[in-house]
């Protein structure tokens, strides 16, 4: 029987496995959380850039964002993150990159304006992949 006292975030963002952990022990931080409710796709902030988003995506990520993780998990907030070195958006650099994270949190934060978003970048830097918070 689950404990009704497990608490989540939700983290929206790229698939790539490496960033995952930094972005987890970010969100758990910030949220004083155990967990994190992971939604990912490649280089979905980029695809929530996009002025004209799939609607097949859209509503899945409605679903899993609205409907699961914070109607059923009660979400404490929720992290939108890209990384470097992405496969999916390699034809961005990291600052453009960023305003992507950037507006992609803008739209999340319309879809769930109860909730604190947080834009982050996560880098590899000293031979370790490190979560940086966009402003």
């Amino acid at each position: 029987m689950p404990d009704t006292s497990e608490t989540f975030f939700t983290s929206v963002g790229c698939m790539d496995g490496r960033v995952q952990e930094p972005v987890a022990e970010f969100g758990r931080a910030r949220f004083r959380v155990k967990f994190a409710d992971t939604i990912t796709e490649a280089g979905l902030v980029g695809k929530f850039a996009q002025d004209n988003i799939d609607q097949k995506l859209l509503d899945s990520l409605k679903f899993k964002i609205i409907d699961v993780s914070v109607a059923k998990h009660h979400s404490k907030g929720i992290i939108v993150h890209g990384h470097q070195d992405c496969a999916a958006s390699d034809a961005v650099d990291d600052e453009a990159h960023k305003a992507q994270i950037k507006k992609a949190a803008e739209f999340v934060h319309s879809l769930v304006p109860s909730l604190p978003v947080i834009p982050v970048f996560v880098t590899y830097e000293n031979g370790s992949w490190e979560t940086i918070e966009l402003e």
